[in-house]
């Protein structure tokens, strides 16, 4: 009987912990100009810079133009990703980022939608990784969108687009 009972908490311990590693997707990073050989792509649309700087993850990042709307936007492709509930990050160092409600959506190619993660004030926001929102994976190819539009009401300010990981 007690062979029986360990057993069943065994059994009950291995089938938790695998539950609890099919929860959390494992962290992906995808740069701004992601190599060739990190599975990464992006692509945006509108106006978006080019800038070297030695506080930006890998020493350069992106920039919309000053005043720039939801046409204005920046797409990291990241390669299939596991199912699971992940963390969507930002990384956010240069001072000329000045969106104070830059929003950003995940789609994940299952999906037939973009989905609302959430927004950061980047004129504020810590330099290195910011915090997004949780949204939970299908096993696909997933991309991560920030829009160039300071939905503050702010004027005139300038939306960076450096890595993202989910």
């Amino acid at each position: 009987m007690k062979k029986g009972a360990i057993l069943g908490f065994a059994l009950t311990l291995a089938v938790s912990g695998a539950l609890a590693l099919a929860e959390s997707a494992s962290a992906k990073v995808c740069d701004n100009d992601a190599t060739t050989s990190s599975g990464c792509t992006q692509k945006y649309g509108g106006t978006w810079t080019h800038e070297d700087s030695s506080k930006s993850y890998n020493s350069d990042h992106r920039i919309s133009k000053s005043g720039a709307t939801n046409s204005d936007w920046y797409e990291w492709r990241f390669p299939t990703l596991p199912s699971g509930k992940t963390t969507l990050e930002v990384y956010l160092a240069d001072s000329s980022f000045t969106n104070r409600e830059a929003d950003y959506e995940v789609l994940s190619w299952v999906w037939d939608y973009d989905e609302y993660v959430g927004s950061v004030n980047q004129y504020s926001a810590p330099s290195g990784w910011n915090t997004v929102g949780s949204i939970r994976l299908d096993a696909a190819k997933a991309s991560v969108t920030v829009y160039g539009k300071d939905h503050s009401g702010a004027s005139s300010t300038r939306t960076g687009a450096d890595a993202a990981s989910l």
